[in-house]
């Protein structure tokens, strides 16, 4: 866990050591009838590499014992008046130290965006295995099919105004992939507070049960953050 952290801290400071990024923080308050309540902080850092490339790191922990680390990036194929087509290639890597239990996660979208909506059409792959991982992977590995993946938002602004609303239909957060049938909803904003920074805020519903495990209702969830872009 602290090698974790030393290397997403060089990662961050790599981040700022250079123009063009951006570095995002929030802390989410999440309850749900089968894990109860439980609290998380995330960091996320975005570097503009070049005018149609952008890469991100990501790592979230929560009062659960689950830690999160997501890398990603967009490349833009084609820009119009119109709007913008993207690919986005994402990893996300899940530790739940308490079930002795990992988490792999690949995922390729492509989206369209444009100056009050974003959608996003792709394919996921998860297996989950256990720690430590085994060489001759074992009964305990499970490889789970092809997953289909969403987000649809919307906002009523574009991304240059002092504030904003909007709101988001998608299978998968920042750190989450849902089965294409495991949904969340949210309504988000933010407030430009000046000097580069950006005060946000998302409240939502999503699916109950830990490991991607469902139940018959949902729970909620709200966080609270900063986005702060030089």
């Amino acid at each position: 866990m602290k090698k974790v952290l030393i290397t997403l801290g060089l990662l961050l400071f790599a981040f700022a050591a250079r123009a063009q990024w951006t570095l995002q923080t929030y802390g989410e308050y999440d309850y749900t009838r089968t894990s109860g309540s439980s609290a998380s902080l995330a960091l996320k850092g975005n570097y503009q590499l070049a005018n149609n490339f952008n890469i991100g790191v990501g790592f979230q922990a929560t009062t659960l014992g689950r830690y999160s680390l997501n890398l990603q990036y967009q490349v833009d194929l084609l820009k119009s008046k119109c709007g913008t087509l993207y690919l986005e290639n994402r990893y996300l890597y899940r530790l739940f130290p308490k079930y002795n239990l990992q988490e792999f996660n690949a995922m390729l979208d492509l989206g369209w965006r444009a100056r009050h909506i974003n959608f996003q059409l792709g394919l996921a792959n998860r297996y989950t295995a256990p720690i430590p991982l085994r060489k001759n992977g074992g009964m305990e590995v499970v490889f789970e099919p092809m997953n289909v993946t969403f987000c649809l938002e919307g906002y009523i602004f574009d991304q240059k105004h002092p504030w904003n609303v909007g709101a988001r239909f998608s299978n998968y957060r920042d750190f989450v992939i849902e089965r294409v049938t495991l949904f969340f909803y949210s309504l988000s904003g933010y407030y430009e507070l000046g000097d580069g920074l950006r005060l946000t805020a998302e409240a939502g519903l999503h699916p109950c049960g830990p490991l991607n495990l469902s139940a018959q209702y949902n729970g909620w969830f709200g966080n609270v953050g900063l986005i702060w872009k030089p």
